[in-house]
């Protein structure tokens, strides 16, 4: 008889605590790849503060967007070695090297899309919010309920495209529109489990200003753990709809075979 699916609260939850042991089991990877990401926010932080100085617009585009590309890449990264320690897979920093290899070019994409509708979006709910018509401002408020749809997307991305090239998707490899596949289930994922995808999406962003209120987390520990979060979360979604096979059971061994018998 198949094994019924659990409850998206028990899914949720369970997946949360995977996370949470293997960022614990693994910390060394990742403190490492949290430094990494935090080194590349750091390098675009720093070169945007130059480029201010010459208030050149098109300048500061061309280094917004090479830091863009830049963090994209090294996320990239930090989601596939997230991947490889859900799996057991033999996780190391190599990782990094396979995950630029092997999804450097779609990351690249990716992160261009991410960041065009983003853009787009934000510059939506800015102009209908400051509107004086009440429709307009309404419209503005759907919008922003858009945004935050997609921004929840964006957090399945990166795991649904580590899982398309190296793992449950690895079949479609060589089949086109990757792109379309990766966003179109990164919505169904979000659309179809909204109150699964809110409680993911809420944890993260306090998680996220706890890290960036302390510095040392944002430093050590956010990028790291927001990666094995979102992979587990995603992983766990795709086991309950069957695209993953999920993993066996430990076996209970009962404790009398290791009790000392009585003399």
């Amino acid at each position: 008889m198949e094994e019924q699916s659990s409850s998206p609260t028990i899914t949720f939850f369970k997946a949360l605590r995977n996370a949470l042991g293997d960022a614990y089991d693994r910390l060394g990877l990742t403190l490492v790849s949290s430094l990494l990401w935090f080194a590349g926010l750091v390098a675009l932080a720093i070169a945007m503060n130059w480029v201010a100085r010459f208030k050149h617009a098109g300048l500061a585009l061309a280094v917004l967007f090479a830091g863009a590309v830049l963090l994209s890449q090294i996320w990239a990264g930090c989601v596939y070695l997230a991947y490889r320690i859900a799996t057991r897979d033999d996780p190391s920093l190599g990782c990094f090297v396979e995950a630029w290899r092997g999804v450097g070019g779609k990351t690249l994409w990716l992160s261009l899309v991410q960041t065009f509708v983003t853009v787009v979006i934000v510059l939506n709910v800015v102009f209908y919010l400051q509107s004086n018509l009440l429709i307009l401002r309404i419209f503005g408020v759907i919008i922003l309920y858009i945004m935050l749809i997609w921004l929840t997307a964006v957090l399945y991305q990166y795991p649904l495209l580590v899982e398309h090239v190296f793992g449950a998707y690895v079949q479609e490899q060589t089949k086109v529109s990757w792109l379309r596949r990766v966003l179109r289930r990164s919505l169904l994922l979000t659309i179809g489990n909204l109150p699964f995808s809110a409680g993911m999406f809420a944890i993260l962003a306090v998680w996220g200003i706890f890290c960036f209120i302390s510095v040392i987390g944002l430093a050590l520990l956010f990028s790291g753990f927001t990666a094995l979060a979102v992979t587990h979360w995603t992983r766990a979604l795709l086991i309950n709809y069957g695209v993953i096979v999920r993993p066996p059971q430990p076996e209970v061994i009962p404790d009398e075979q290791f009790r000392i018998p009585d003399t």
